[in-house]
């Protein structure tokens, strides 16, 4: 177990260690004592974890298959349970909803409810901070654990990448360094966009991190047109569609561009998909302003776009999303993005998987002999793979049902309680603020369609269950109850 407490220490050290440009924000804006307890809490978050890094430092720490698992989950359980600490201690919410805000925030599903209005900007930013390290250990979880583990049928071939033994689940902090080092670079690309595309720099630089975690929240009150102009939303719809896009595909497409769509036909499908989606929506949009001043309609509809296939839910200004009808968004968020990315959903590479694997049974009523390979791309889909891929969707489906049903019961209606629930799963919380229906949107306060800061505790608690799980891609929680094994061990 001296593996699992290595990766929590870890992953709490550097977590709060990344508090600290979130001091300098309230230093330059003058708040002397935020910027102190600020500096406490971090200082504190960083000392513990080193404590019990050096307590553990003379002993071996073995991480293998059974540990990792455990570890990745007990991660994503109470590096958030640590993380509702900051929140309570400097935004002063109750604990649970420091817990929900914390959890949104690590599984970049971007509801909040913190008073953007009034908040502090160095709250602010250490909120976007909190999802950008969010949409981080998403990637390491796939690298390390999920993939080679092939939970949901992930398949692991690209995690040779990294390692050359798609086995392994030893942290290697060479390869730790390697992943952050590429998401701080694509951050840094975005940011310099937004900066040049007018975008003020505290924003830039919060919008960025949301946008290479493919999160949801966004630093301030009312439409984001009023802070990114038509080429800003342009920066961060390609921000999005960078985040969309495998970690590991990013660098090939970098190096040759040719044989990366040729040999990668997921990104092939997530790309005509944006595209298609952007088309109707610029066709809504155009509809509806009286086709007047197309670049800003093609950028809106693009954001909106890259946002609901990267399962962001963000959008140029509130009414957008809501253009199209809600069952066809919802299943586009439901759907998702690509794998090894830090997008929520089924992803695309399960779906068509289905589809193929389908067709294939359809054939074979037909022709009973006929032997025919599932390949996706070069991907080969065996068997294997395929059984775990449609329990991955039989279990996700049984979630989102049971998630509405209790969010019905204890908050919405049934139409509010399906959209919470698959805007949790899918970790797109903006969906469900986007899709709220007009009688609901000056009325917060009701029993149909609540704001999450009005919801009760048992449905905060509810989500923070669901979002969970679907950052876990589900299946690894029941690997860990299995009581069974470890009562054997």
């Amino acid at each position: 177990m001296l593996g699992v407490l290595h990766v929590l220490a870890v992953a709490v050290a550097v977590m709060f260690a990344l508090i600290a440009p979130s001091v300098l924000f309230a230093i330059a804006d003058g708040m002397q004592e935020l910027a102190l307890s600020m500096l406490l809490v971090g200082a504190l978050g960083v000392f513990s974890a080193l404590m019990v890094l050096g307590s553990i430092a003379g002993f071996k720490r073995p991480l293998g298959r059974a540990s990792g698992y455990l570890a990745l989950v007990a991660m994503w359980v109470l590096v958030p349970v640590v993380a509702a600490v900051s929140f309570k201690t400097l935004a002063g919410l109750s604990w649970v909803d420091a817990w929900f805000e914390a959890v949104a925030a690590l599984t970049t599903s971007g509801v909040t409810q913190l008073p953007r209005e009034t908040a502090p900007q160095a709250i602010l930013f250490w909120r976007a901070t909190v999802e950008w390290y969010g949409g981080f250990l998403m990637l390491l979880s796939i690298i390390h654990v999920l993939a080679p583990g092939g939970f949901g049928g992930l398949p692991a071939g690209d995690r040779r990448v990294l390692t050359g033994q798609a086995s392994d689940m030893t942290i290697d902090l060479g390869e730790f360094r390697q992943v952050m080092t590429h998401y701080m670079l694509l951050t840094f690309l975005v940011f310099v966009g937004l900066m040049l595309a007018g975008v003020n720099g505290p924003y830039a630089a919060m919008m960025s991190m949301i946008a290479i975690a493919t999160g949801g929240f966004l630093p301030f009150e009312g439409a984001l047109e009023n802070h990114a102009g038509p080429m800003a939303q342009l920066v961060l719809a390609a921000g999005l569609a960078l985040g969309t896009v495998s970690v590991f595909w990013r660098r090939r497409m970098l190096r040759s561009p040719r044989m990366f769509f040729a040999n990668n036909p997921e990104m092939v499908v997530i790309g005509l998909v944006i595209l298609v989606v952007a088309f109707f929506f610029a066709a809504r949009l155009s509809s509806v302003s009286g086709g007047n001043d197309l670049g800003p309609i093609f950028a809106e509809s693009l954001l909106v776009a890259t946002s609901l296939v990267g399962t962001s839910g963000i959008e140029s200004r509130p009414g957008v999303i809501a253009l199209w009808p809600d069952l066809t968004v919802l299943v586009i968020v439901l759907i998702g993005g690509g794998i090894y990315s830090t997008t929520g959903g089924f992803k695309v590479y399960r779906i068509v998987a289905m589809a193929v694997h389908s067709a294939r049974e359809l054939n074979q009523l037909i022709y009973p002999s006929g032997v025919t390979n599932l390949r996706f791309g070069q991907q080969v889909i065996d068997d294997t793979s395929m059984r775990a891929i449609w329990t991955y969707f039989a279990l996700s489906l049984l979630i989102i049902a049971f998630a509405a049903m209790a969010l019905t019961l204890g908050a919405t209606d049934f139409e509010g309680g399906i959209t919470m629930a698959i805007a949790f799963f899918s970790n797109a919380g903006p969906v469900y603020e986007a899709l709220v229906p007009v009688a609901y949107a000056t009325e917060p306060v009701n029993q149909d369609w609540p704001q999450f800061a009005t919801m009760p505790a048992s449905a905060k608690l509810t989500g923070i269950v669901v979002m969970t799980l679907g950052r876990l891609e589900v299946m690894i929680v029941f690997a860990v109850l299995n009581i069974r094994y470890w009562m054997s061990h």
